[in-house]
């Protein structure tokens, strides 16, 4: 089973969440904070990481440069409220692989999930 490290600060975030991929077959696990993002990354290596980029310790784009100097390569898609051009173009230049605005449909989120982990992963 994929496992998946959601970071959010937001519960009702992560309640959506965990509702949108209840029947998924992938295991979630969270984070609420970037710093505990980091750690579990290094302690579990999660197959993929969920991300918002406004957070009370670090900034999202900190914890994708973090990840990416410590050679952690498995997908990560930046899930934030941030509908800014200037956000998106710096979380792709940090490392992230996909950036999706909160105001998602539940589909996208899914989709994205999925298209990372089955491109760039093996079971």
């Amino acid at each position: 089973m994929k496992t998946i490290l959601l970071t959010d600060d937001n519960p009702d975030m992560i309640e959506l969440v965990q509702l949108i991929l209840s029947n998924s077959g992938y295991q979630l696990i969270t984070a609420k904070d970037g710093n505990t993002a980091i750690q579990m990354c290094q302690e579990s290596i999660p197959d993929l990481v969920l991300l918002d980029l406004k957070m009370p310790d670090i900034d999202g784009i900190s914890v994708i440069k973090t990840l990416r100097d410590n050679n952690f390569t498995n997908p990560i898609i930046v899930l934030t409220a941030s509908e800014s051009e200037d956000d998106k173009e710096q979380a792709y230049a940090a490392g992230c692989n996909g950036f999706i605005i909160k105001t998602m449909e539940m589909r996208e989120l899914e989709h994205a999930i999925d298209v990372q982990l089955h491109t760039t992963n093996t079971d």
